[in-house]
């Protein structure tokens, strides 16, 4: 016998839609971290960073308002704190102000991982048929592909490059 826990959790349109609030979750975090590099980085690359991080933080806000917006169009219910919000599990932010490298990175890391779990997402919304979540996993994932490149030109290259 099949309870009603193991159907929700077999059901790919709540799992799909857990997923969404989830990414809600993590682009309220995310938005935060940016907020913290922006007002901390400091050195050599205080300026473009600071002016990379003020792009990014702009577009995380308009993004996070268009999830919550498109959350609420399918009568879900949003997170209701502050905690619940930026309940995430991605990488945090170094303490030591001074690796600017390390915020730069993880900013850049955690924007590639939001980048794949919207990925993900469209995968789901692409197998229910539901196209305008699929249309907004796609647009959010973009955002954070590019976000994560941009971040990741303002670090040293550690490559090797052909002579």
């Amino acid at each position: 016998m099949v309870t009603k826990m193991a159907k929700m959790k077999m059901d790919p349109k709540a799992t799909c839609y857990c997923h969404l609030v989830q990414l809600l979750r993590d682009t309220s975090y995310l938005l935060n971290q940016t907020y913290i590099v922006h007002w901390n980085v400091m050195g050599s690359k205080f300026y473009s960073i600071h002016k990379l991080t003020q792009k990014s933080y702009e577009e995380l806000q308009d993004g996070l308002d268009v999830i919550a917006e498109h959350i609420r169009s399918l009568d879900i219910s949003t997170p209701m704190t502050v905690e619940d919000l930026n309940r995430s599990s991605m990488e945090n932010i170094p303490l030591d102000y001074a690796d600017q490298d390390g915020m730069i990175r993880t900013l850049a890391i955690n924007n590639n991982l939001l980048a794949e779990s919207f990925n993900l997402l469209a995968e789901e919304a692409e197998a229910m048929g539901d196209q305008l979540t699929l249309d907004l996993a796609i647009e959010r994932g973009r955002a954070h592909k590019k976000f994560q490149w941009l971040l990741k030109s303002n670090l040293d290259c550690t490559c090797q490059h052909s002579s």
